[in-house]
């Protein structure tokens, strides 16, 4: 029996495999035997196939591809530490052995294609193996990407923050600059009539290493900043701060509180899929990673339809800092969310699932960022006490 169940496991991870590599010859150009050389080569230096897929290894640059190797021991670890994590906090949930998790945790995989994450965030644990079906998981979500977002030229756009605001600049509504190639006389130039700025590592995600930064109009004191700036041994770009829309900033007003909007564009045309209205406690940054909060849009109108929800599962009926109710509030110039981020969708040839950033200010709107791996958890955490799952609303792009 034994051999079975490990041949089964066998069967399953090769024809997985299989189609890894079908998927790399067919991107590339290689020949099946060439994709697989290439995946096992890079397999000895940390990558699995998974990876070398889902981050396009094939199309580093040599430094891009040793700086990969570096970041892969990081990214094993951590998802190891996680694993174990999940592991325990399911156990505790619901007083199961480790042991017995982990042979749940198979069942359900098989299922419905979950991580340990989702079967701990979605709790579905708790759930039965046609309600888990419906639930959006990593391996779906996985496959969405590795269908709709496959320029990896088009992808670095999305990941660099310097060739995002190169790329959408007339969509920023707002100066910036990087802290690199600039001289006093420009520093003082681009931020003439400015009080803020809010400054982010080019590279960083989830809103890590984000400070925000006074400007002075004392001749001095602006030498110091830029000195500051120049000398940060991290690339940077430097922003002018935003002024959110009022009826936004009464939430949380130490962030810039954002609108999130997953796009799907398919033959020409750009679908909105979900939406969310992402909220701050208090920090400088909002992001859900960070402490945040958020609640569901309806696209059609703009109007929040669902309590807050935090990373943990937490719900939230009012904001815990402002006690301002959050379902059923109109987020204002909702027209212009949409052609933003439709304008911004059609340019991205290649990369056609994004989740986009935008933030309302009191005449209109401006783009802060874009994500070519939106978070499928924020979609349906709202929801997940409910046992219900968003993967319907993906259906129609599932099909091949």
């Amino acid at each position: 029996m034994l051999k079975f169940i490990k041949r089964m496991f066998c069967d399953s991870h090769s024809h997985n495999s299989k189609e890894l590599i079908k998927y790399v010859s067919n991107e590339t150009g290689w020949t099946f035997s060439e994709a697989k050389d290439a995946m096992d080569r890079a397999k000895e230096d940390g990558f699995s196939y998974k990876y070398y897929v889902k981050r396009k290894i094939w199309a580093r640059t040599a430094a891009e591809y040793e700086q990969a190797k570096k970041n892969i021991k990081i990214v094993n670890e951590r998802n190891e530490k996680e694993r174990e994590q999940y592991i325990q906090a399911v156990a505790k949930a619901t007083g199961w052995t480790e042991n017995k998790v982990k042979s749940e945790f198979r069942k359900a995989r098989k299922n419905c294609g979950c991580s340990y994450k989702d079967y701990y965030k979605f709790k579905l644990y708790d759930k039965a193996p046609e309600v888990q079906k419906g639930f959006l998981t990593l391996e779906i979500s996985e496959k969405l990407t590795q269908k709709y977002n496959k320029d990896p030229d088009k992808i670095k756009i999305l990941r660099r923050k310097d060739l995002f605001a190169a790329e959408f600049s007339d969509l920023f509504n707002r100066k910036w600059f990087i802290n690199r190639n600039l001289s006093f006389e420009e520093f003082l130039q681009i931020t003439e009539g400015i009080d803020n700025l809010i400054c982010k590592p080019v590279s960083a995600t989830q809103g890590k290493g984000v400070k925000k930064i006074r400007c002075s109009n004392d001749i001095s004191e602006q030498k110091k900043v830029y000195d500051k700036l120049i000398s940060d041994s991290k690339k940077l770009i430097c922003e002018e701060c935003i002024v959110q829309h009022p009826d936004i900033a009464a939430y949380n007003p130490s962030s810039v509180n954002t609108i999130r909007v997953l796009t799907i564009t398919e033959n020409g045309i750009c679908h909105h899929v979900y939406a969310g209205f992402r909220m701050g406690q208090g920090k400088i940054v909002d992001n859900f990673h960070a402490g945040g909060i958020i609640a569901t849009i309806d696209v059609k109108t703009g109007i929040t339809c669902t309590d807050a929800i935090d990373l943990d599962g937490r719900h939230y009926a009012s904001h815990p800092i402002s006690s301002l109710r959050i379902s059923g509030f109109q987020i204002p110039h909702w027209d212009k969310v949409l052609k933003i981020t439709e304008e911004a969708a059609l340019r991205l040839a290649g990369v056609e699932l994004v989740g986009w950033d935008i933030a309302v200010t009191e005449t209109g709107v401006s783009l802060i960022e874009g994500n070519s791996e939106a978070s499928y958890t924020i979609i349906q955490l709202p929801y997940a006490d409910a046992g219900i799952g968003m993967r319907s609303i993906f259906e129609q792009f599932l099909r091949n």
